[in-house]
């Protein structure tokens, strides 16, 4: 006997339609801590998230400390003045949306009642 759940037309009025929902298979949770865009030549709305963080060094220089008595040695300290590094913060972009201008100001209002139920909720807990 099928269950309920897996029947999508189960208890839908004539007037409803079910929306099932279905990972892709290179579904993957992205942080963001912001976003940039803006319109594109079509007029969709583009939005890339990134996420923030200091630049990796592209070198490092560690001193070498002998180990006294023996043949071996051991990783010092890093000589900072030699690091290459690009002594900034990077954007990581981790994807691109790509929406219509209606989409866009339907994802807007629904994130603002996220974010409100979110502050909410935190308030309370």
């Amino acid at each position: 006997m099928t269950e309920d759940w897996q029947n999508s037309a189960s208890g839908l009025l004539p007037n409803e339609i079910a929306f099932d929902y279905l990972k892709a298979s290179d579904f993957k949770v992205v942080w963001a801590d912001g976003g940039i865009g803006g319109v594109t030549p079509n007029g969709l709305v583009h939005l890339s998230f990134y996420a923030e963080r200091h630049a990796i060094p592209r070198r490092q220089i560690f001193s070498i400390i002998p180990i006294e008595g023996t043949a071996m040695s051991t990783l010092g300290n890093e000589v900072v003045e030699k690091q290459l590094s690009r002594r900034s913060i990077v954007r990581e972009m981790a994807c691109d949306v790509m929406m219509s201008p209606e989409t866009a100001e339907n994802l807007a209002r629904w994130l603002l009642e996220q974010s409100a139920i979110a502050k909410a909720s935190r308030v309370q807990g």
